[in-house]
């Protein structure tokens, strides 16, 4: 589930997964000031919403660039990224649609998250 962090530790104390139709939403919560989610690239474009605090973003090949909450943030394709947190508290969610293996976009949807249930689902 979560990890801990202890500044300096580990680079993110938590993090939660959740989806919808073809939505998937994925937590990150940066307890330290220099805490970062390192360098990975995606085949797909997506969103970071900046909720709480200040990050800087750092792509491949071009300086990093400082946002503040609120805000989001768009991550573009197959550039290397990464997330380092400059305020302790800083929480930020990456939304993105989710895909086959074939990368064609796909619909999930998890009763877990649903108030309703499942009877009224269609």
């Amino acid at each position: 589930m979560g990890r801990s962090n202890t500044c300096g530790d580990i680079a993110v104390k938590e993090v939660q997964l959740g989806y919808f139709g073809n939505i998937w939403v994925k937590q990150h919560i940066h307890e330290c000031a220099n805490d970062s989610y390192g360098g990975h690239k995606h085949t797909f474009d997506h969103v970071t919403l900046l909720a709480a605090g200040r990050v800087s973003v750092e792509i491949e090949g071009y300086p990093p660039k400082e946002f503040t909450a609120p805000t989001f943030i768009v991550i573009r394709k197959e550039h290397e990224h990464k997330i380092t947190s400059l305020q302790a508290d800083t929480v930020y969610y990456c939304v993105f649609a989710l895909r086959d293996l074939n990368g064609e976009v796909t619909d999930i949807f998890g009763e877990q998250n649903d108030p309703l249930p499942p009877s009224l689902n269609p």
